[in-house]
């Protein structure tokens, strides 16, 4: 019968947690031996029963153990302690106190299974004595209900005992009050904000009365609706105003952390900021409840509901049974309030949804209700019943002419945070023939890839972007903007994307169409949405279409990524749903106008738009709100109640534009009138004065009738016929260019001018390259012309064809500071064309005849650039500065400095001899803090090459891997031939010469992903072995010393290698000592695969064979030059590989 009784099976000693599995395991073995009556035989019977029931694994074990003295394993209670040890490692007393101190109770976790936790984690900390203060302590500050953590920290003398038995009593009457309510038909009597924290709870009891001083009951106070004798404000007496208080102050409420209680709803807010004037509006509010019906619009269905109108709830309620009943399965948003009920009766909304609610008076207007699952009456709140005009305020406006900064700080939750659109996410419309593309995976400098793993954990946490796990079809390119604060920006760059979506036509309004309906207003207010892109959620298709790949992998933007094509359609689609019925308001994609005929009008309208907001979540930019004025820029126009007029900055250009110095700027001039001169009557007249000085045997004399020709000139161009009113029918063309000193444009519609702009360069952007130049000059256009030209087509004229070719380029392949101005384009839908710059008569004038006063600041993202750049340089700052003396005295590439901020000669012919060789790169060069770059490349000054020379070739490898090593970082002209002179002459490398190798043999399959198939090989070099791995994929090399050859000792470095890179799929090597059993017991246990070359002919390992052949030749080197091999090794890894312009690291 002893046979019948089940041992234990055996111990795996390679999963997780093998302490806790080998306590187990000790447990049923020793009621095995118990039951089966060996517990008390000879320990030498009972060892080997130990080590049979093990298994083999644990026999191996077993063979590894030093006894002290021998004869101890013999000793079964010996033996049992070794495997106690074995199965046991040195707890880190540090981390487990810091796991048992960040234990908190989670969402649903009942107390026991969270004071079970707790024991569990401390019983590794070796707390001893305080264990049970500490778990007291820990059981307090890790409950999740507040109410109850409060009530906890009133006790006195609190013990873990008492602790555990007063959440436990807490959480019963939880579940039996859960389950009453379940029974009874609960209803919400009101919903409103607990404003103020020491505010008392509502109760059938009488208290003292913060309004009248008196006790009574609630909603009986006697100076409800009487007027103050001290501050003639309402609903208090005398003796308790507020103005007698002297602790009334501004009350800020940490983010995520105001309760709201019900009466009241308890709700996440962001940074509300509440004070007493925002807690006493000046608002009469009947006492009395009555209903109200109310169409109600659910996916097209229409049915009507009577709604409890009760102007003490700030949210609306509908309980589920009012959808079911009208047999309607709308999608709800998830929300994290709760309410309480009058009586402490918790509810958990079931969500929320936006419904177009509709009444005799109004139609469709969308209101936010809290779907609760009870059954009690639909509630308006008091929000929704001022929205559908059910009540009215009957103190009117009391019209206090609060400040831009008051109004902030009234709705602070409205200027602050993220907002996010109700209804439906977003779905990006792909056109029929969209073929999907996958960018590969683009590097990361090593210094900015910290920073990017912490912004991306950070807008995971807030749900902006989210990992992916799975195959997606498109794959975009991550674009990362190092902002000044040190911050990075991460955008997608989705140019290929944008080519196959759809758009949606949508009637955007014209200039015209909004200024019409602006007529007769005097007071003007504009809101711009925050984040305006991260309003937008996406849905899930739409979602994994904007994946992008990282060097963590690849994640995917939940909310729209900035520069999508359809966004402008979709903008004032969504904000026209939302604010389009207030009376007053204007909407121009995401920047929103409130118009009022007197202060009072336009407060009222101003106040619907940030409450609808606030129950819509929308958020406005504080930084870009005009609040109350009389003249309001918008659309591109000054609007008063006198009517429109240009913006000034649009004639800028123009009316400050400098007096012209020389014949040569005289005919600047009149080639720009002459381009205009269809629009411009009598022309010749106009211009004769000017003509006549610039015959060439006349001399340059500017008088009177020229200042009077060119002052009329200035006036006729700033005024109708010739600079035209914007059309939004008629197509953009911007006509832009950069001199050496300014930024010039034009935008103009049939040959017209719409508009001016001109600017001069600021100290460091003369220092860009020429083509940065340019496109900064389109940039600065499409800042300027902003609400002229989003979400149109534009043309964009340029006299530099070579910005044709790289606003079409991958973002990787353009320098950080283009890419920073690409990714400003982004929004805009434009083409380049090239057009000579003998016929940019326009932007050409105005970018060298800027206003003398129109100066600009440096963009600090810019500026970032420029010290991103020297910062990332792979160089010491002793050697940065060595570069920078050696440029100043280096007299070719001050030249080159020269062509760089004055401007290249139109011929090479015209170029210095010495610097023509530069020439060819021209486009290309810049100056950034000193030193000069040729595209990211540094170029060497004379006095410098041959220390890089030999720096290149330090290592000691052959020409094209010191070609592509120097290619990667570092220019001048004639590089190459000097890297092949200097390793041609090179006595180490030809002493070491390699002879004819043989025909290759057929080469393996190139794997998918690097570690995916690796060889790994054996070599000696001066009686000591090395363990020689190649990675198939990328060609990285490990080098490790062996102690021996045995089997152990290689599978213990591989092991080692194997945890940093992860786990191969195959591993191919030679016969010995890898056709071992436990070499072979290793592959199966680590779960890879292996394969071993024809016997005795090394080459069918061929990868393998190189990267000995390569280590041996840096070993020698290095050896012959007495220096360390791992500074070859590095410089291998440092080096690209032949046809791919990628080195192993």
């Amino acid at each position: 019968m002893m046979d019948t009784f089940r041992p234990p099976a055996p111990l795996k000693f390679s999963i997780v947690n093998v302490k806790e599995k080998w306590r187990k395991w000790r447990q049923e073995l020793e009621n095995y031996l118990l039951a089966t009556e060996k517990d008390e035989r000879a320990d030498k019977i009972k060892i080997a029963i130990l080590l049979n029931l093990l298994g083999s694994e644990g026999l191996e074990i077993f063979n590894t153990f030093k006894f002290e003295p021998p004869e101890s394993r013999k000793n079964y209670s010996e033996v049992l302690k070794k495997f106690e040890e074995y199965c046991s490692p040195r707890q880190n007393v540090v981390y487990e106190r810091y796991k048992f101190f960040s234990c908190v109770q989670q969402e649903g976790q009942a107390i026991e299974c969270y004071v079970t936790q707790l024991k569990t984690l401390a019983s590794t900390c070796e707390f001893e004595e305080q264990e049970n203060g500490l778990m007291c302590d820990r059981i307090v500050l890790g409950i999740r209900d507040s109410g109850l953590k409060e009530r906890l920290l009133r006790e006195s003398g609190l013990g873990l005992e008492k602790a555990i038995e007063i959440v436990r009593a807490a959480e019963t009457s939880r579940e039996q009050l859960r389950s009453m309510k379940e029974e009874t038909a609960a209803t919400v009597n009101s919903v409103k904000r607990n404003r103020r924290q020491n505010q008392p709870k509502q109760s059938s009891q009488d208290y003292e009365c913060k309004k009248c001083g008196r006790k009574h009951k609630p909603r009986e106070c006697p100076a409800y609706g009487k007027v103050c004798t001290k501050c003639n404000k309402k609903n208090h007496f005398a003796v308790k105003c507020f103005q007698n208080s002297k602790n009334i102050h501004e009350m800020k409420v940490p983010e995520n952390e105001l309760e709201i209680y019900i009466d009241s709803v308890t709700e996440k807010v962001q940074e509300n900021e509440l004070n007493s004037d925002s807690m006493n509006k000046n608002v009469e509010i009947v006492s009395e409840t009555w209903y109200k019906s109310v169409t109600l619009n659910v996916n097209d269905k229409y049915f009507e509901v009577d709604f409890k109108l009760d102007t003490g709830a700030e949210v609306n309620i509908l309980p589920l049974y009012v959808l079911n009943i009208v047999k309607v399965k709308p999608k709800l948003s998830e929300t994290n309030l709760s309410l309480t009920a009058y009586g402490n009766f918790k509810l958990k909304p079931e969500g929320t949804i936006i419904i177009n609610c509709s009444t005799s008076k109004l139609k469709n207007i969308p209101l936010q209700f809290y779907v609760v699952n009870v059954k009690s009456k639909p509630i308006l709140g008091l929000t929704g019943s001022l929205e559908l005009k059910l009540i009215e305020r009957i103190d009117a406006i009391e019209c206090s002419k609060i400040s831009k900064n008051e109004l902030i700080k009234q709705y602070k939750d409205v200027f602050t945070g993220t907002g996010e659109f109700p209804d439906e996410p977003y779905h990006i419309t792909l056109k029929d023939n969209a073929i999907p593309v996958i960018h590969p995976p683009r590097r990361v400098p090593q210094a900015l890839q910290p920073k990017l793993k912490e912004t991306l954990d950070k807008l995971e946490k807030e749900k902006i972007v989210s990992k992916v796990n799975k195959p997606t079809d498109w794959v975009q390119s991550l674009v990362i903007v190092e902002k000044p604060n040190g911050n990075l920006r991460l955008c997608l760059d989705p140019r290929d994307l944008n080519k196959v979506i759809k758009r949606e036509h949508y009637q955007i309004p014209s200039a015209d169409d909004i200024i019409s309906r602006l007529e007769g207003k005097k007071i003007f207010s504009v809101v711009d949405l925050k984040d305006c892109f991260w309003h937008v959620p996406l849905d899930e298709v739409s979602s994994e279409i904007c994946t992008f790949n990282t060097p963590f992998g690849r994640y995917k933007f939940n909310k729209m990524p900035f520069g999508i094509a359809s966004a402008p359609e979709f903008f004032q689609k969504r904000n026209q749903k939302l604010f389009g019925d207030i009376e007053g308001v204007e909407i121009y994609f995401d920047d929103i106008i409130v118009a009022g005929n007197d202060e009072a009008s336009h407060d009222a309208i101003m106040s619907k738009v940030l409450e609808r907001a606030r129950s819509v979540n929308i958020k406005f930019n504080p930084d870009k709100l005009q609040y109350r004025v009389s003249e309001v820029k918008y659309v591109g126009q000054i609007i008063s109640k006198s009517g429109i007029k240009p913006d000034p900055d649009h004639i800028k250009a123009i009316v400050e534009m400098p007096t012209p110095k020389s014949k040569t700027e005289v005919r600047r001039l009149l080639g720009m009138i002459n381009f205009l001169s269809k629009f411009i009557p009598n022309v010749s007249k106009v211009t004769a004065p000017l003509r006549e000085i610039i015959h060439e045997n006349v001399e340059f004399n500017w008088g009177k009738e020229q200042e009077m020709s060119f002052e009329n000139i200035k006036e006729l161009l700033t005024k109708t016929p010739i600079l035209k009113v914007f059309s939004a029918n008629d197509e953009i063309v911007i006509q832009c260019d950069s001199s050496k000193d300014g930024l010039g444009s034009c935008l103009m519609q049939k040959g017209q001018p719409v508009s001016f702009v001109s600017r001069s360069l600021t100290k460091s952007e003369k220092n860009y390259a020429q083509i940065e130049k340019e496109l900064s000059a389109i940039v600065f256009s499409f800042e300027k012309y902003h609400n002229f030209v989003y979400g149109r087509k534009v043309i964009v004229q340029s006299d530099h064809r070579p910005l044709m070719a790289i606003v079409k380029k991958p973002m990787h392949k353009i320098s950080s500071r283009m890419q920073r101005m690409v990714l400003k384009l982004l929004k805009y839908d434009f083409e380049i064309n090239y057009v000579p710059g003998t016929q940019m008569f326009l932007a050409d004038t105005l970018s060298r005849a800027f206003p003398v006063n129109e100066t600009a600041n440096d963009d600090p993202e810019m500026l970032n650039i420029v010290h991103a750049i020297s910062k990332h340089l792979p160089m010491s700052e002793k050697r940065i500065m060595q570069f920078k003396r050696e440029t100043e005295l280096d007299p070719e590439l001050q030249i080159v400095v020269k062509y760089i901020q004055e401007g290249w000669p139109q011929s090479c012919k015209k170029v210095d001899n010495s610097v023509k060789l530069y020439y060819k790169v021209k486009n290309d060069l810049y100056i950034n803090e000193g030193l000069l770059f040729m595209n990211k490349k540094l170029i060497v000054p004379y006095s410098l090459r041959r220390d890089m020379l030999q720096l290149i070739h330090e290592a000691h490898f052959g020409i094209e891997k010191c070609k592509r090593r120097a290619r990667e970082i570092m220019y001048w002209p004639g590089m190459n031939s000097d890297i092949e002179n200097e390793v041609s002459q090179c006595g180490i490398c030809e002493k070491f010469k390699k002879a004819n190798s043989k025909e290759p043999l057929k080469p393996h399959t190139v794997p998918f992903r690097p570690f995916e198939k690796i060889g790994v090989d054996i070599m000696d070099f001066g009686n000591v072995s090395y363990l020689i791995v190649m990675d198939y994929y990328s060609k990285w090399m490990e080098i490790i010393e062996l102690a021996n050859k045995c089997a152990d000792e290689v599978i213990t470095k591989l092991k080692s290698i194997f945890s940093r890179f992860g786990v191969p799929n195959t591993v191919i090597s030679d016969n010995i000592p890898f056709n071992s059993y436990i070499y072979k017991k290793f592959a199966n246990d680590w779960d890879f695969n292996y394969a071993f070359i024809s016997p005795h002919y090394s080459p069918s390992n061929g990868m393998v064979e190189r990267a000995v052949g390569i280590a041996k030749g840096i070993m020698r080197k290095a050896k012959e030059d007495r220096k360390d091999y791992f500074v070859g090794l590095m410089e291998y890894r440092n080096t690209p590989i032949s046809g791919l312009n990628l080195s192993p690291a």
